[in-house]
């Protein structure tokens, strides 16, 4: 590249810089960033405007009896989710294989205005769009700012035999202080509320974690209840819009496995150079903190992210080794998730009690390291695969 051609790309930076610091001057960051975020909603989630001249009648109360009720005992809700509804269309698959599909429980998320993270590194929501035509479905999301008609669009597409996933406040859902971003299917209505299975049965959730036969009569709340727990999960993600609900219907079958290794090697390398850090750099970050902070180091905000990671981590391996018996590459990378695994457990168990001292940090430290260096060798593995 010439010299010229190389100081007018960076003119060309600046000037956009500039030009960002001139309307951030005007609108605040926090405006502008509002601004490219309700940006992705609208672009990735592609919303279809719910209307009323395409609800049609439907009888006074409905429960479908095909769908089965799967509830785990960890956060894996969005998965769970599609795994009952793909059932219902004739595709019975463990958990494992929709996590696979959707990158849902690999790689790391940073959790914005908290210490710990989460060890998944995909937007669900993006991920459910994607893992959709490797099932042979289509998915749709529906979204409106009116509450009539947003009943109305539930029971109407449950009456044609839907079930309906949303994406809802598991606090305001079962009356708790806290938020929980969650996902749970509807699979039936009467005159005044809903039925619907729960993905995750563990408190506040009032039910046992395990799986039940279809037709099921499921858990129930009332329309208010329902309204205010899907409003809340779109108040507190700044969505344009108060309320969806995504269905899935028949469609063509994907059979290029190369966007899905792609997903997964980017929820595993991260690099998302804009908001929270996603990837490997949230374990480096977390190291970081941990070798420079010591013993005033609070590792209580990172346990839960470890204790799923654990979990997550062999979830991952078995997927790989039954699914692609015999193929190198991938062994290696299921026994490198392994051993990312128990580098995440060393810490749980030798540090129960919190860091003590610099060596313990340096330790702790040293672990997640070994696990970045387990999760990026993974991440190019599928790197490659998706090439």
């Amino acid at each position: 590249m010439s010299r010229s051609r190389k100081l007018v790309i960076v003119l060309g930076i600046v000037l956009v810089m500039a030009i960002l610091l001139v309307v951030a001057g005007l609108i605040g960051w926090q405006a502008l960033m509002s601004y490219f975020v309700q940006q992705y909603y609208r672009t990735d989630y592609a919303p279809i405007a719910l209307s009323a001249g395409n609800i049609g009648a439907y009888p006074a109360e409905h429960h479908l009896d095909d769908v089965p009720w799967i509830a785990a005992d960890i956060a894996v809700c969005q998965s769970t989710s599609l795994q009952m509804i793909a059932a219902q269309h004739g595709v019975s698959k463990p958990r494992r294989h929709f996590d696979f599909l959707m990158a849902f429980t690999y790689g790391f998320s940073e959790i914005p205005g908290m210490a710990g993270f989460f060890p998944a590194g995909t937007d669900p929501e993006a991920g459910l769009r994607d893992a959709a035509p490797c099932l042979g479905l289509v998915r749709r999301y529906y979204v409106t700012d009116d509450p009539a008609l947003y009943v109305r669009a539930l029971r109407y597409f449950l009456a044609q035999g839907y079930p309906v996933r949303l994406a809802l406040d598991m606090g305001a859902l079962y009356g708790a202080s806290e938020f929980i971003g969650h996902s749970d299917v509807l699979v039936g209505y009467d005159a005044s509320g809903f039925y619907y299975y729960e993905t995750v049965c563990i408190p506040p959730a009032p039910c046992t974690p395990g799986e039940r036969a279809p037709g099921d009569a499921g858990l129930y709340v009332p329309d208010a209840r329902l309204l205010q727990a899907v409003e809340s999960q779109a108040r507190r993600f700044s969505y344009p819009w108060r309320y969806s609900l995504t269905v899935f219907e028949p469609g063509p079958q994907t059979v290029d496995p190369r966007p899905v290794w792609k997903r997964l090697a980017q929820a595993t390398l991260g690099g998302n150079p804009y908001g929270p850090a996603t990837g490997v750099a949230v374990l480096e970050k977390a190291a970081a903190e941990i070798e420079q902070r010591g013993s005033g180091y609070d590792i209580a905000p990172i346990r839960t992210g470890l204790e799923m990671a654990v979990r997550f981590r062999r979830d991952n391996a078995r997927y790989l080794r039954e699914q692609f018996p015999g193929e190198a590459d991938l062994t290696r990378a299921a026994d490198l998730f392994d051993r990312a695994a128990d580098r995440y457990k060393a810490p749980l168990d030798a540090v129960a009690d919190g860091i003590g001292d610099p060596a313990e940090a340096r330790q702790v430290a040293g672990w997640l390291r070994e696990a970045v260096a387990a999760e990026r060798e993974v991440g190019q593995t599928f790197l490659a695969r998706g090439q």
